[in-house]
């Protein structure tokens, strides 16, 4: 039995009427538990108390004694970003008993269960990123560091949008990274910018998104792969996520510093055609607006080829939107001036109204 941990397994929510279906294997029981009348709290509350009665109740029909069925199940609930984990009775528990001796199996299940990601019509299994983040928590090593590496790869080419986000949660978890195997999860993780299906909602897809270009800008180690992310920035900029999209470009854009102008005229069509469009909100204009004005700033005589490009989009601008965005544009303006040192595109400006 347990050591100076008490009775765990009696810790059950009070609740009305309890039901409840088990398999033959502890380690993969299930349970559905109704919730009591009483138990009337926000959605929140009510999902995370549900997960610690369906932890709870589930515990009391596993055997007690320290034993691989007890630290398996465990790992299956360690990660906090998985519905229905619940990390701080697994840390509790786990504390109660020396598990040391259970881990070798559990790392050769793992490898097990991790090599299955990739086989086609396989039912997306989240558990195993769970028992990665598991084995970081209480045996984490060189091997366990390659082996979650490896995982995030196959889940970030493999599973689905939600499941990719928890990869990169894993991702995020590991101490240090593998330097060998970089290029091969950067590689993974580039696929994420631009595959995610149209019927995803939007903020699913922002918040893969938003893991996927931290990890790339992360795991880019020379100029061509910073050119390569922006390509996949401007491929999608006209899509419902194009504000996150124009923040990433601005990001990218001061990184490269001159190494940018392998793409200006890509940037700067994209970025014309939102100034010129009229379905562009305001702070994309701002945005749009502002990454042309830090390229412009970095004062090279190829930048004031695209002068008359610039004049002609801030023209149209200024005439969809008399009065707005004038300080920017001034700015722009000013820069632009400044760099092309000519009379004519200084008497062209004259006729942008601000």
């Amino acid at each position: 039995m347990f050591c100076g941990y008490g009775n765990p397994w009696e810790m059950i929510v009070d609740s009305k009427e309890t039901t409840g279906r088990f398999s033959n294997s502890a380690c993969l029981t299930s349970c559905d538990i109704r919730k009591s009348d009483r138990f009337i709290v926000d959605k929140e509350d009510h999902r995370k108390n549900n997960h610690q009665k369906n932890f709870f109740f589930t515990m009391t029909f596993l055997d007690t004694t320290p034993s691989y069925e007890l630290v398996h199940y465990l790992s299956l609930n360690a990660n906090p970003n998985l519905p229905g984990s619940t990390p701080e009775n697994v840390q509790q528990i786990m504390s109660s008993f020396d598990y040391h001796p259970y881990i070798p199996q559990l790392i050769r299940d793992f490898k097990a269960s991790s090599k299955k990601v990739k086989q086609k019509n396989l039912v997306e299994d989240l558990g195993v990123l769970s028992q990665a983040w598991f084995l970081i928590d209480y045996a984490y090593s060189q091997e366990i560091c390659i082996l979650s590496m490896l995982l995030v790869e196959d889940v970030l080419t493999t599973y689905s949008v939600s499941a990719k986000i928890q990869a990169f949660n894993l991702l995020s978890h590991l101490p240090e990274l593998n330097q060998p195997l970089i290029p091969q999860l950067r590689s993974a993780a580039s696929k994420c910018l631009v595959h995610v299906p149209p019927i995803t909602p939007l903020d699913e897809s922002l918040r893969l998104l938003a893991q996927a270009y931290e990890w790339v800008y992360k795991l880019n180690t020379t100029t061509t792969d910073f050119i390569q992310t922006v390509a996949a920035i401007l491929s999608t900029i006209n899509t419902p996520a194009r504000p996150f999209l124009l923040q990433q470009l601005s990001k990218y854009t001061r990184h490269l510093s001159t190494d940018v102008f392998i793409s200006t005229s890509k940037i700067f069509y994209a970025l014309n055609q939102i100034l010129v469009s009229l379905d562009a909100t305001p702070n994309e204009i701002v945005t749009a607006l502002t990454i042309q004005h830090d390229i412009i700033n970095l004062n090279h005589p190829f930048i004031a080829t695209y002068a008359y490009d610039f004049i002609g989009a801030w023209s149209i601008l200024s005439k969809h939107h008399p009065g707005k965005f004038s300080a920017q544009l001034q700015l722009n303006i000013s820069s632009l001036q400044k760099l092309a040192n000519n009379d004519d595109i200084d008497k062209l400006c004259t006729y942008i109204n601000t």
